[in-house]
């Protein structure tokens, strides 16, 4: 039962690691590129928070992972089929939001450029 509630807290984990990706104004667009949302200094601190969940989201998973198989040797098919699934939902999960975070496309702008590209 610790196993799962690691993975629980492991995932959240995560999913708040990749929402402070997005928050932080990371992007891709044939690079890494920086939306502007806040002040330069802030948006570094959401950068540092999400590298921080991502990590942290790692950590826990992988004691979840053997906190689950850890109770009996060799572990149950059951066990090992659970142990597995779980880390494996986790995983796409939060590499889906992270994906989602990093690669949306940004807003089109309020106010359109004039026809001759000048401002």
């Amino acid at each position: 039962m610790g196993g799962i509630v690691l993975w629980s807290v492991a995932t959240v984990c995560g999913v708040l690691g990749a929402g402070w990706l997005s928050l932080a104004g990371v992007g891709w667009d044939g690079g890494f590129i920086k939306r502007i949302y806040w002040d330069e200094s802030e948006s570094g601190i959401g950068v540092a928070f999400a590298v921080f969940l991502l990590v942290a989201w790692l950590g826990i998973l992988g004691g979840s992972f053997a906190a689950m198989r850890g109770g009996q040797y060799p572990p149950t098919f059951a066990v090992r089929v659970t142990s597995t699934v779980l880390t494996a939902v986790s995983v796409v999960g939060v590499l889906a939001l992270c994906i989602l975070a990093v690669g949306w496309p940004e807003p089109p702008s309020e106010f359109p450029p004039p026809p001759w590209n000048r401002a």
